[in-house]
């Protein structure tokens, strides 16, 4: 996770907690929803309880009998002969109220029992009969589950009942199948599945875009500090919220400071060398007139002074260039490179080929780029034959430009000892020998590198490793 965005971060969290909460609101409509059709299916079956207990009323100490052919069956099964019972009729109406009691199997039964028997029973039971393993000793309601004739599910209401001037109790009991409760269920739940997954996508959607909306001052300041870096900004110009603009101004309050420091110490650096220089130019030109034993040495150390003056002193002007975001075109300026020295070398008529795209671009000052490609082109049209390619490779986030010409070339040993400062193969050729060690050094200073191998075309090839210049 640490490894994730932050915009990834807070999804996932928001969406865990969303899922979860959706999960638990699913569940627990589910379940109200099935106590709710049970209720409403317990309250109708009572209503139907109720009918037929108004029905009932005693008739003879010796005889149970329903006057209503259309609720029991013929008067030769009606009729349970008890010397200890009392007799019950119902009252002269015609059915329930509900007419499925009357047609056989049709889901909605009644019975009425004792202890020891089963004395009536609806028409829609026809042959058949509701068995119980116990039946509940307290008044009152009571509802519970059992098969039905077809082994289908019930739903079955009972209520213990004593009429009066009896001593015996009755069990009356009503029943509907309850597989319709369990498809409304059904239907229930897959109408909440696809509402809640609806919900969930939808809350996730939002999510999303507040995530967006709300981190979008983040993706302003990542623009912005890029072009800082590129140097087209010096401080960060956005209005951001409260909750990160303290963290914004101390930054710009920082770049203002570092700024500061770094062009105070270049101008002390710069004023340092400056003073030195004079002296030290005073001190070589009198050592010249003389003739001491000792003034080759004393020449050689005044030398070595300029040139570590020279070296610091463009070393403090790299690292301003550096903060402030320099950079610069490769194919521009080695483009100008090359047309300098061909109107030089024009007698040697050298073909340059410059081979890379004129859109890439490198984090280096261009004064500084043209030291170090300067010093290797002109050191190729010192060596070329007839021709120099300049070509250039992305690797990771280094630009390698290659200078390669058809000269003699050198050896892996002779690269090696060629970059040192100082050291020159060929003391008949013109130069100083410090032109590939300052490209080396300023290269080095912009966290690249240069390094010298054998080149396809024969002779040597400069590869110059350089930082590029990102545009975000």
């Amino acid at each position: 996770m640490k490894h994730h965005s932050l915009k990834n971060r807070l999804l996932f969290a928001a969406g865990g907690c969303c899922v979860v909460l959706i999960l638990v609101t699913g569940f627990t409509v589910q379940r109200y929803m099935k106590e709710y059709l049970r209720s409403e299916l317990v309250a109708k079956l009572t209503l139907s309880l109720d009918e037929l207990l108004s029905r009932l009323e005693l008739e003879q100490p010796t005889s149970l009998t329903v006057n209503n052919a259309g609720l029991s069956t013929p008067e030769s099964r009606n009729v349970i002969e008890s010397s200890a019972l009392p007799s019950l009729r119902l009252l002269p109406i015609k059915s329930l109220s509900e007419p499925r009691f009357s047609q056989p199997y049709s889901g909605y039964y009644w019975q009425i029992q004792t202890q020891q028997q089963i004395l009536k029973r609806s028409r829609s039971l026809w042959d058949t009969q509701l068995t119980f393993r116990h039946l509940d000793d307290e008044f009152g309601l009571d509802y519970f589950v059992k098969s039905g004739p077809n082994e289908q599910p019930l739903m079955i209401v009972q209520q213990k009942v004593k009429l009066p001037d009896s001593e015996v109790f009755f069990w009356v009991s009503v029943a509907q199948e309850s597989g319709s409760l369990a498809l409304a269920l059904q239907g229930v739940n897959r109408s909440l599945g696809i509402g809640l997954g609806l919900l969930a996508l939808a809350v996730m959607l939002l999510i999303l875009l507040q995530l967006t909306w709300g981190l979008r001052p983040l993706t302003t300041l990542r623009k912005e500090l890029a072009e800082i870096e590129s140097g087209d900004k010096a401080q960060f110009q956005y209005h951001y919220p409260q909750e990160i603009d303290p963290l914004v101004k101390d930054i710009n309050r920082l770049l203002v400071h570092h700024q500061s420091l770094l062009e105070q110490a270049r101008t002390n650096a710069g004023n340092m060398a400056h003073a030195l220089k004079t002296p030290l130019s005073i001190m070589q030109n009198e050592l010249a007139l003389t003739t001491q034993p000792q003034n080759p040495l004393l020449q050689q150390q005044l030398v070595q002074m300029r040139q570590h003056i020279e070296y610091h002193l463009s070393a403090s002007q790299i690292a301003a260039k550096q903060l402030l975001g320099a950079k610069c075109s490769p194919y521009e300026q080695c483009s100008n490179a090359v047309s300098a020295f061909s109107r030089l070398y024009m007698n040697r008529n050298i073909v340059v080929d410059i081979t890379f795209s004129e859109a890439l671009t490198v984090a280096v000052d261009g004064r500084d780029f043209d030291e170090m490609a300067g010093n290797l082109i002109e050191n190729a049209y010192k060596w070329a034959q007839s021709r120099i390619v300049i070509s250039a490779s992305v690797d990771e986030e280094l630009l390698h430009i290659r200078i390669a010409d058809d000269g003699p070339g050198m050896t892996k040993d002779e690269c090696e000892h060629v970059i040192n400062r100082g050291q020159r193969l060929d003391e008949q050729t013109p130069g100083h020998g410090l032109g590939l060690n300052i490209a080396v050094n300023i290269a080095q200073m912009y966290q690249g590198k240069l390094s010298l191998q054998r080149a396809s075309l024969g002779g040597l090839e400069a590869v110059l490793a350089l930082p590029l210049r990102n545009r975000l």
